[in-house]
Parts: C-alpha cells; sequence; structure tokens
C-alpha cells in the first residue's frame, strides 16, 4: 500500500508563494495583457496551488507553480496588447513565445524547470527564445535586444509595490474571492477579553474616586466656584542685603578693633617676650617698666565709622592669603583666657617704650628659635612655654580633636605636662593618636592619676 504524503504545512505554502510574488504579478501582468486579469488568475492559481501541493515534490514546486498559471484562461488567451503595457518589446510577441521569454527574464527559471512548465523539451525551449528575438544584419538573433529586455525586466521587478503576501487558507476561498490575512483561533476572543478587562479596571478605579470622601470632596472643589480677589499691595522688606554695610563684614570684630587685631598681629613675639622678660628666667630681656597708658580720646561715632570703612577697604586690598594668615592670629589671640591678653597687652605697652634698634634686636633673637618652638608661642605665654616638652605628643592631631587638646593643655596642671613630656619621649609614633584618644576619654579629675598610672606601665 502506497503511503499518502502528509500535506504541506499552511506556512511552507505561504513562504513560497510570498517568495515569487513580486515576479508572479509582472509574469501574469504582462502574459495576459492585462494587471486585472493577471490578478484574477494569481489569486486563483493561489487557491488551486494551496490544495495540491501535497502532491508534489517540494523541488517541483515552480515548476508546477507556473503550469498552473499558464493553464489560466486569462494568461493562455492573452488580451490584446494595451498602449502602455508593461515591458512592450516582450508583450508585442505571441503569447506562446512571450511565456517562454517571460519564463526566463521575469520568473528566473532554469531551461529545463521553464521548458517542463510549457509541456516542452529543452531543446524546444530554447528555439522558442531563438525565433522571439529580432534578427540583426548578419541574420542572428540580436543579442543587444536580449540584454536590452533583461534590464527592462530587472527595472519592472523592482518598481513592483510590496502587497500582502497570498496565505495558505486560498484554496479554500470561492473563486474571485480576496484571500483574508490568517487569523489565529482564539485571537479575537484574547482581544476581546483584553478590553473587557481594562474597561472592569477602568470603571473600578472611577468607582472608587467617587465613592472615596476624598474623591467627593475633590471633586466638589472643582466644581466650585472660583473665587478671584487681588493681592493686597506688597508690603516694603524689613531689610535689604547691602554688600557695603559695614556691620555685614565677615571680619568686622576685628577690623572694629585694630589695636587689639595688632596684638594679635605679635601674638607669638609677646608670648615670648612674656617669659623672657620674667626676671627669674636665665638670659632675661630687660624691659621698661609699664607707664600709665594714656587716655585715649574720645571719638564720635561719625568718625569710628569712617575709621572703620577706611580699615575695611584696607583690609580688602589685603591678599587673600595675608587676610587669611591675619584671621588666623586673630582666632588664636581670641583663644586665650582674659588674663593672658591682659599680660600680653601690659608687655606690647613696656615692648613699645623700647628704641627702634633694641625692639629689632629682640625680634632677631625671637626669629633665631627653631620653627618649633616659634609655632608653639602663637599658643599663648603659658603653652608656648611648655609646648617644646610636648611637641611630638601633639604637633600633628586631627582637626577635630584640636580645641579639645588645647582646652586640655591649658587645664594641665605642672605635674600633668611633666607626665606628658615623658609619655610623649617614651611612647611611639604610630601608638601616639591612641593615646590621645584615651586622654580624651577620661574625666579632667582623673587625667592627673591617669598619666600617672600611664607611665608605670
Amino acid at each position: 500500500m502506497t503511503p499518502v504524503p502528509a500535506p504541506p504545512s499552511p506556512a511552507a505554502v505561504a513562504a513560497f508563494l510570498r517568495g515569487l510574488d513580486k515576479r508572479a504579478r509582472l509574469f501574469a501582468a504582462v502574459q495576459a495583457g492585462d494587471q486585472a486579469r493577471g490578478a484574477r488568475a494569481l489569486a486563483a492559481v493561489a487557491r488551486v496551488f494551496a490544495a495540491e501541493a501535497g502532491q508534489w515534490p517540494l523541488a517541483q514546486w515552480p515548476q508546477q507553480y507556473w503550469r498552473l498559471l499558464l493553464a489560466t484562461p486569462s494568461l493562455r488567451h492573452a488580451a490584446k496588447t494595451e498602449p502602455n503595457a508593461l515591458l512592450p518589446g516582450i508583450a508585442r510577441l505571441a503569447p506562446e513565445r512571450r511565456a517562454a521569454v517571460l519564463l526566463h527574464l521575469v520568473a528566473g527559471l532554469e531551461d529545463d524547470v521553464a521548458a517542463a512548465a510549457l509541456g516542452l523539451s529543452a531543446a524546444a525551449y530554447q528555439d522558442s527564445i531563438r525565433d522571439s528575438l529580432p534578427r540583426n544584419a548578419l541574420g542572428q538573433p540580436d543579442v543587444d535586444v536580449w540584454r536590452a529586455w533583461r534590464a527592462a525586466a530587472q527595472r519592472e521587478l523592482e518598481r513592483v509595490p510590496e502587497l500582502p503576501p497570498l496565505v495558505e487558507k486560498a484554496a479554500s476561498a470561492p473563486a474571485g474571492t480576496p484571500v483574508q490575512p490568517r487569523t489565529e483561533p482564539g485571537a479575537t476572543h484574547g482581544v476581546r477579553w483584553l478590553w473587557l478587562g481594562v474597561g472592569t479596571c477602568v470603571l473600578a478605579f472611577a468607582a472608587a474616586f467617587f465613592i472615596h470622601p476624598a474623591g467627593r470632596e475633590a471633586i466638589s472643589q472643582w466644581l466650585a466656584t472660583i473665587k478671584r480677589e487681588p493681592l493686597p499691595p506688597a508690603a516694603a522688606p524689613k531689610a535689604r542685603f547691602d554688600a557695603g554695610d559695614l556691620a555685614l563684614h565677615p571680619d568686622r570684630e576685628q577690623l572694629a578693633a585694630p589695636r587689639e587685631a595688632a596684638y594679635a598681629d605679635e601674638l607669638a613675639l609677646l608670648a615670648w617676650l612674656a617669659n623672657a622678660s620674667d626676671p627669674a628666667a636665665a638670659d632675661a630681656v630687660p624691659l621698661p617698666i609699664a607707664t600709665a597708658p594714656a587716655q585715649a580720646a574720645s571719638i564720635a561715632a561719625a568718625d569710628e565709622t569712617a575709621a572703620l570703612a577706611s580699615g575695611a577697604r584696607r583690609w580688602n586690598a589685603l591678599p587673600p592669603r595675608l587676610r587669611g594668615l591675619r584671621r588666623g592670629h586673630w582666632q588664636a589671640w581670641r583663644a586665650l583666657d582674659a588674663g593672658e591678653r591682659v599680660q600680653l597687652r601690659g608687655i606690647a605697652q613696656r615692648f613699645g617704650q623700647l628704641p627702634a634698634d633694641e625692639r629689632q634686636a629682640l625680634r632677631t633673637r625671637f626669629d633665631a628659635q627653631g620653627s618649633d618652638a616659634r609655632a608653639g608661642w602663637w599658643l599663648g605665654p603659658r603653652l608656648g612655654r611648655d609646648w617644646p616638652r610636648v611637641a611630638a605628643l601633639f604637633a600633628f592631631v586631627d582637626e577635630g580633636d584640636r580645641a579639645r587638646l588645647l582646652q586640655l593643655l591649658r587645664e594641665a596642671s605642672p605635674d600633668d605636662i611633666v607626665a606628658l613630656e615623658r609619655l610623649a619621649q617614651s611612647t611611639a609614633p604610630e601608638d601616639r593618636a591612641a593615646l590621645r584618644r584615651e586622654l580624651l576619654a577620661q574625666a579632667r579629675e582623673r587625667r592627673g592619676s591617669w598619666l600617672q598610672a600611664r607611665l608605670q606601665r
């Protein structure tokens, strides 16, 4: 019993028809002599081919398709060629020769396949091609005409517009009925259910909005009449920023106390003189006895404002680096306790009573100290004196701990300074940060005992 071949899949038939769609449309239009007749022939052949394709091997599909197309009455009995027909040189040929030429130039078939589609032998097909060509002066087929036909066919194929491809249901459609695109089963119902779900969601949202009190309130406010009334006149501002206002100057405190600012700039020198002028100190510096300071004349408010403005102009004219340096001097001066500032004011008065050459000699002597020693005097007369002893432990600290450590040193007793000096000498550099953290963690009243206990380790 001969097995019945399985029918081809609709997708395979559709792909085959789609692949030759442009060629088939141009072929049918030229062979039929009319595009409408050619289109009807294509639709009929598509239905027949889709129904019968299963009986042929896939390799024979091109031959069978073109055979079926040429067998349609519209192409077998071609109409009279129209004046504006496609490929007019080929369209003027007799139907049999026209089909032979079109199968080669438009359908793109090999000679044996084209001959089989026409029911001819390969030799007879080639003779038909030669007989279709006009003769040249030597009586031979004009090859130039053949080249022109080939080029014209290629141009027309490129101009054929893209149309929806023929589909696998073509065989079941009645003759003359346009082929409809294939729709997946259940697709329409799926779309309907989708829209039904969307509509349900919209209705649920609207119901929730209208039922909820906040939604009703929003609707009521929207429907309410909008009240419009002019705004009251704008009130005058209580104040405006004035860049020239000295009260807003960031360094006003320093500018308003020029004498104190001068002391601040000499803080390190004055702190050193406070210790060097102590009679108990070795190689004490003799300073004259301070005389009673002259009473400062009262200054009118207008003159004070003018002096402040003049000082601000001079200050603003300084280079930024110098202004920053003097701000640091002022902060160091303000960090001293009141007693130290009083002491240094007196030292400054006594120093100012010296002759200029003696003042310069003392400055030279101060500058002869090491940089670490000079830097320590910016901490004031007391800390400046003890700084060389503890500098190794406190010279490099985190900025966040600096103020707390300075306060700790100012509160330290002489015994504490001695203990810190010994710890600075005995503690490795990599352990000093941990030592400072432990020291800061101690309460003020317990620091002395903690330092002594630490020395015993």
